[in-house]
Formats: structure tokens, sequence, C-alpha cells
């Protein structure tokens, strides 16, 4: 009898031990759901928006996680929320253009070079008049001189001048100029115009040595050239083909985009991303977009027309009057997402581009502008 009493006990003390760790797994799962669920809403981002001091009319551009914009006289730098980081005054009739980190603006000869807080690190008359400019992450790319037959000089960030092209140019007019790599190697495209036919012409180089590629690309224009997994995509208005730093091009990787505009370029897992819109005569804006990404050749039609479009974090982004759309690169369809009530009553009529840190600048009806956060 004793015997059965305490085999009963052990029982029981077995029985509250299973029950004790079922209830702890319990709990750890429990715990881990909750965890997993806070991240999850942590890192969903709310949509919202502020309202900028520049105007429609001004030239307005992303500028790394921040906007720069031109009011005719002075340039300036603003956070996402509208705030001002800093000014610098380039006078009347300025242009300018900027990496991630550096700006440089021009007017006539003199040449400006300004990093991300605002303060010129270079400030000189040259020896000819600028047609543009480019900055880059080391230096910056300043063509000068006539039309045809210009001057291609670049500069590190303090003036130096570290390279001056002049013979590959002579009867050509140089159309686009690029930074890859890290900075350290640089694209031109120049149009020749003296031949039977147009060419465009694509130069690559090494920054401070040789010229180390140039390709013909026959007379299609360039819109822009893109560098991922040591290869560069030229996106023309015929197909997207791609090329080594040398200009040995992999045939059989081309891609025909003929009737397409580009709208945006990125890189994720290594591989470019290259967003399209379909052109039409529509005046109603774009409803189709076209996705490249590696081996994935992806359309989307959106719910309604769109101003324009975007990629960020692996989602692709377009903007209606008053709606923001988004799909994930795998998805089949947009999801619909309301503008911020701070913006009832706008009618976004223009998209300008996306900052680093997902905000759109978006352009109203009434010549307004606002940086809005994408969901």
């Amino acid at each position: 009898m004793q015997y059965k009493k305490r085999n009963f006990l052990q029982t029981e003390k077995n029985n509250q031990r299973s029950r004790f760790i079922s209830l702890g797994i319990i709990a750890v799962v429990i715990i881990l759901v909750v965890v997993i669920l806070i991240s999850l809403l942590s890192n969903n981002r709310k949509v919202s928006a502020a309202r900028l001091p520049c105007i429609a009319s001004q030239d307005i551009r992303p500028f790394g996680d921040y906007i720069l914009y031109y009011d005719g006289v002075t340039l300036f730098c603003l956070n996402s929320n509208g705030t001002e980081r800093w000014d610098y005054t380039l006078g009347s009739n300025a242009s300018f253009s900027c990496s991630d980190k550096n700006v440089v603006a021009w007017n006539n000869s003199q040449l400006h070079i300004l990093n991300q807080n605002g303060q010129p690190t270079y400030n000189e008359n040259l020896a000819n008049n600028i047609q543009f400019a480019k900055a880059g992450s080391k230096y910056v790319g300043i063509v000068m001189g006539t039309d045809v037959g210009p001057t291609l000089e670049i500069k590190d960030m303090q003036g130096t001048t570290i390279d001056t092209e002049t013979a590959a140019y002579s009867d050509m007019i140089i159309t686009d100029i690029g930074f890859f790599d890290n900075g350290e190697y640089l694209w031109t495209t120049s149009l020749d115009i003296y031949g039977t036919v147009n060419n465009v012409v694509m130069h690559t180089y090494k920054v401070n040595m040789t010229n180390s590629g140039e390709i013909s690309l026959g007379e299609h224009l360039v819109y822009n050239v893109v560098f991922a997994n040591n290869q560069l995509h030229v996106i023309s208005t015929e197909k997207v083909r791609r090329f080594d730093y040398r200009g040995s091009e992999d045939t059989e990787d081309s891609v025909l985009v003929y009737g397409w505009k580009p709208e945006d370029y990125g890189v994720a897992d290594r591989k470019a991303m290259l967003l399209f819109s379909l052109t039409n005569n529509s005046t109603a804006g774009m409803n189709q977009l076209r996705l490249l990404h590696g081996n994935t050749d992806k359309r989307f039609t959106m719910p309604s027309f769109c101003v324009g479009a975007a990629l960020f974090e692996k989602s692709v982004y377009a903007f209606a009057s008053d709606s923001i759309y988004r799909a994930g690169i795998n998805a089949q369809r947009f999801e619909a997402i309301a503008l911020p009530k701070s913006m009832d009553g706008v009618v976004v009529t223009d998209f300008l581009g996306m900052l680093n840190n997902g905000v759109a600048i978006l352009c109203a009806a009434d010549g307004s502008v606002y940086a809005v956060t994408v969901p």
C-alpha cells in the first residue's frame, strides 16, 4: 500500500513537471510571437508628408538623404522634413549637379565644389566656359569649351586637376558623364556629328590613367549607364546592353526596351534593377511599368495613371494624383496607399525623385512641393 502511494506521488510530480515544461514552452512561443510582431510593426513605416519651402518651378533634386534646390541665386540644402541645413550663394544663372555626398555648381567659367555640409572645397574661375559637370564620390568631371571638340577635365574635391582629355572628343559632342566602381572609373557618352549617320561613342577611363575602352554604340541615344556586378549596363532608346570595363560586350545578354522610358535605377543582390514605363501619347500619365532585375523581366499594370515611379528597398513605387502604389519585386499586383491626411485636397502632378531614405519629392497642382515618406 505504501509502495502504491509513493508511485502515485511520483506520477503526480512527473505530471506537474510535464505541465510546467509545457507551460514554459507555450510562454516562450508567445514571447517569440510578440517579439516578431513588435519587430514587424516597428519596421512598418508610416506615410507622412512635409511641405517644403521651395516651389515646383525651381531646380529641386535628391541629395542622398537630403534635398537640394536653387532659387535663382542661392543653393539650399534641406532635411527630409523640410528644415534648412545650409545655404550657399551661387549668383544668378547657375547650374548644379550632385552625387550622394558632393555638389558641383557652375556659372560661365566659375566652378564651385561643395561637400555634404555645404562647405566649399574649391571655388575658382577656369580657363574656359563650363558646359556641364558631374560629381562623384571622389572626383568631379567638367566638360568645357565649345560644343564640338570640348575638353573633359577631372578634378579631385580640392580642385586639383587629375586628368584632362581633348583628343578623344575631336569632332564630338559630349552628352553625359558618370563615375562608377567606387568613383575610381569614369564613363562618357559622346555624339559623332560628322559621320554619314549619327554615332554614339562611349569611353571608359580609370581616373588618373589611360583610356581603358572605346565603344561604338550606334545611332540610338543613351539614357544612362548603370554599374552593377562588374558590368556597365548601357540603357539606350533601343535596348539594354552590357559591357565590361574595356568595352567587351556580352552580346547574349542584351534586352530590347524600345518603346519603354527609364524611370529609375538601382542595385539589389549585386544585380542592376532597371525600372521603365511604357511610352504612349496619353496626357494622363503612365499606367504600365517594366522591371528588369537579373534574369527577371516583369511587367506591372497600375490601378490608375501615375505621374512617376521609383525603386526603394526591393519595391516598386508609383505616384498617382491622390495615392501611392507599392509592389515588391516578386509581387503580382500593386497595393494602394492613401496620401497622408496633411495632403488632403492636394493633387499630385509630378514626381522629382526619391531620397536614399525612402522619401519621395512630389509636386502639387498649385506649385507646392512635398517630401513624402513612403511606406
